[in-house]
């Protein structure tokens, strides 16, 4: 991990900006609404100073997600832009730590990717029946190119989301197997879609198990954010396959 050299001072700044922007999207009780940047500057200052120093990369969230937290013109859902800070405090109160500060400890959020891998290493997913049809290439500046450049943005999402739950394994809507698994497939689908043709049948896969999950969190009525993001996965999935006939 790269030392970003940051001050206690600077952190405990830092912190301040984020536990004010998390205030102020959890106090205005937003649901799924995408939100500008905008909304939350202080934030956005903290992840600019991530950028510069290197070190954005060392908070687990991916590329995609990560370019839009540092631009202010940018827009997330705002369950997303509260999982990210969320991921952002744990990284912070870790350095605070590190300081040897009394202030706080580091949160068990700081170790939750290492555990998602090493229970996928332990529990890998069952083997995927998937009916292949054909390989569809992708024409630049196509419909389905754009889609995908959607999709692609919503599996990032749905992913920190699945990462990201304060919850204990009893009172969220998936076990630490099911997560784990469910991570797998997404990533995976992610890794297709970054190639020059994609698989009708393996994205009718992933649509199915998006929509089982997300019905899963509805029933349950936890992780409701991550069940959202999921039915968003599976509709544009739908989309994707239609422009590919």
């Amino acid at each position: 991990m790269i030392d970003p050299g940051f001050s206690l001072e600077e952190i405990h700044e830092m912190l301040d900006g984020i536990e004010r922007s998390l205030s102020r999207l959890k106090a205005a009780n937003l649901h799924d609404k995408r939100m500008p940047m905008a909304y939350i500057p202080e934030a956005v200052s903290v992840f600019m100073d991530f950028d510069m120093n290197g070190v954005l990369p060392n908070l687990g969230i991916n590329p995609s997600v990560a370019n839009k937290l540092k631009n202010i013109d940018a827009k997330l859902r705002a369950p997303v832009m509260i999982a990210a800070l969320g991921r952002t405090r744990s990284y912070l109160r870790r350095l605070e730590s590190e300081h040897g500060s009394d202030g706080s400890s580091p949160e068990h959020e700081t170790n939750q990717d290492n555990l998602i891998q090493e229970i996928a290493d332990a529990h890998p997913p069952q083997p995927i029946q998937v009916w292949t049809e054909q390989w569809v290439y992708v024409k630049r500046g196509s419909r389905a190119k754009e889609i995908i450049v959607d999709l692609s943005e919503l599996l990032d999402e749905a992913v920190l989301l699945a990462k990201t739950t304060n919850l204990p394994e009893g009172q969220a809507a998936l076990t630490d197997i099911e997560r784990a698994q469910l991570i797998a497939i997404l990533e995976t689908t992610l890794a297709v879609l970054k190639a020059p043709m994609v698989e009708p049948g393996l994205l009718k896969k992933t649509a199915s198990i998006a929509k089982e999950v997300a019905q899963r969190t509805a029933k349950k009525k936890a992780e409701e954010a991550l069940g959202t993001g999921l039915e968003h996965v599976a509709k544009r999935i739908l989309e994707l396959i239609v422009s590919l006939m």
